[in-house]
């Protein structure tokens, strides 16, 4: 994985400032006027953009925010990808966590360890089957690839290490960058650190398979 390459391929592209200054903008929106169900969408589908940019191999993986409803439409089957996900993987987490919490057989502080252990595995499982299922849409723009359970399989085996690594790895920046920002910049330089992880989850999947983004339909 090349982090250097991930943190300053962005101002590489003559047109940064714009592009991140109106994903910025659009972030401000989601967050702070309570609008993520629409501006929001616009979020995740310039993710998938930088994701699919960067499998192809393109020479300027910063996507132009000419093409808004091509990203609004990644952003919207992106965004159903992620609840489907959040859903499965947020219910048996709520689950075991509900019969950890009503078993009279288990001490308090067992129970309390078993909960913080469950909710961190949660927030892995959620961050990597997420961006797994944004990857294979990027790679094939098919709905169903999301959930392919092979895929999955293959992507453990393979590369797992790499994915927790940019799954921590992007977690310190973003918290950095949220305290940078004093809060008023931060949907701009937290934009900035979205595309980032983007671009580091576009080079994993880009080395698994090759630069051939529909090979990941055999992933």
């Amino acid at each position: 994985m090349n982090y250097s390459e991930a943190l300053s391929f962005t101002f590489q592209d003559k047109e940064w400032l714009k592009k991140i200054g109106l994903g910025g903008f659009f972030a401000l929106i989601s967050f702070y006027a309570g609008l993520f169900f629409i501006f929001g969408f616009f979020l995740v589908g310039y993710y998938i953009g930088v994701l699919r940019n960067v499998m192809n191999d393109e020479e300027s993986p910063l996507p132009d925010w000419s093409n808004m409803s091509k990203i609004f439409v990644d952003g919207l089957m992106g965004t159903i990808i992620i609840l489907i996900y959040f859903i499965v993987i947020g219910g048996i987490c709520a689950l075991i966590i509900t019969r950890v919490a009503t078993d009279p057989y288990i001490q308090d502080y067992e129970i309390a360890i078993s909960c913080v252990l469950t909710s961190v595995i949660t927030l892995f499982a959620l961050g990597f089957f997420i961006n797994y299922g944004l990857i294979q849409f990027a790679a094939t723009e098919d709905f169903g690839s999301a959930f392919s359970l092979s895929g999955i399989s293959t992507l453990i085996k393979n590369d797992l290490g790499n994915f927790l690594a940019i799954m921590i790895f992007s977690a310190i920046l973003n918290a950095l960058l949220f305290l940078a920002g004093l809060m008023i910049l931060s949907p701009f330089t937290n934009f900035w650190g979205l595309v980032v992880q983007a671009h580091l989850f576009g080079q994993c999947a880009r080395g698994l398979q090759g630069t051939t983004p529909t090979a990941l339909q055999s992933v």
